[in-house]
């Protein structure tokens, strides 16, 4: 019976997935704000987790400016949406006519490649992450961590959306495998700013301490890999912006301790990702229980 649900739940899910195969880009992403639109009027119980999330990280906003930024996220939403289920169908050519690095970026991104070294790729739930895990898969040698969905149906579906450019995925709990592409040159992707109850570390976000995962930052210190963290944005008209921060590699002189090396190098991310955040808030993931973990008075580093 549980495979029967999971099979009509499946169909649900194809149904809703078959008009961004078809309709054209700029139709796809109108549709994903319409549909967004709509959700936003019913959908009490996440505009009540967005504003609060809201609340915490931006406190000298008004309630005028929580509700104005809500609104907005849930526009992004859409965009986000429309890039999730249409990106599949990137091609090197809409790259070269809507995807926008400023001089900085690419900079960083050729001297990289001229290195030749693994390259952990650190982003978040910001921006329109799904375009990057395709244009991982045609601009670099890309892989990605991901994590199975429950419904086996569904799980393939994604999988095989995700893997359409030729990004290599690799299983959450199989860290080996990541090593082994690192030492191999690949380019890594990690969306790693999931609450990761008691399996983080505490460290600031949007002023409170955030369960964090350590992922990127100890395979860069057992690598050698280098770090990027990547944001990667809706802009006008369709437009994608990719902003490149050079992290660099680990240094392990920095710290007597393992331990605080990477609680370092996580903080580092972390700050980077919050400074992107406070300059784009409509585009952080605002509905997601990021914070629900929270630290005893024992536990929150000094």
């Amino acid at each position: 019976m549980k495979y029967i649900g999971y099979f009509f739940s499946f169909l649900i899910v194809y149904l809703f997935y078959s008009p961004f195969k078809l309709l054209p880009y700029q139709w796809c992403l109108s549709y994903g704000m319409f549909l967004t639109n709509l959700i936003y009027k019913f959908d009490k119980k996440h505009r009540k987790v967005a504003a609060e999330n809201i609340r915490f990280a931006f406190p000298e906003y008004s309630e005028n400016q929580i509700l104005d930024l809500v609104k907005a996220h849930y526009r992004h939403l859409g965009i986000l949406l429309a890039h999730t289920l249409w990106a599949p169908r990137m091609t090197r050519a809409w790259l070269d006519e809507y995807l926008v690095l400023d001089e900085s970026s690419l900079k960083i991104e050729e001297e990289t490649k001229k290195q030749g070294v693994g390259v952990i790729l650190i982003s978040g739930h910001f921006g329109t992450w799904e375009i990057l895990v395709q244009f991982l898969g045609i601009r670099m040698k890309g892989g990605g961590i991901y994590k199975k969905v429950r419904n086996p149906f569904v799980d393939t579906l994604l999988k095989r959306m995700r893997s359409k450019n030729g990004v290599v995925l690799v299983p959450v709990e199989e860290s080996t495998q990541v090593i082994k592409l690192l030492k191999q040159g690949y380019w890594i992707g990690f969306g790693a700013d999931q609450n990761a109850g008691k399996a983080g570390i505490f460290v600031p976000f949007m002023n409170r301490q955030a369960s964090t995962f350590v992922g990127p930052a100890l395979m860069a210190y057992l690598t050698g890999a280098k770090m990027l963290y990547y944001s990667v944005l809706a802009g006008e008209n369709g437009k994608v912006i990719v902003r490149v921060k050079d992290l660099g590699f680990v240094d392990k002189k920095l710290y007597p301790k393992k331990d605080d090396v990477i609680r370092h190098y996580t903080e580092l991310w972390t700050k980077t990702l919050e400074e992107e955040v406070k300059l784009f808030p409509e585009q952080y993931f605002w509905v997601h229980r990021r914070w629900r973990t929270q630290p005893q008075l024992s536990e929150i580093p000094k």
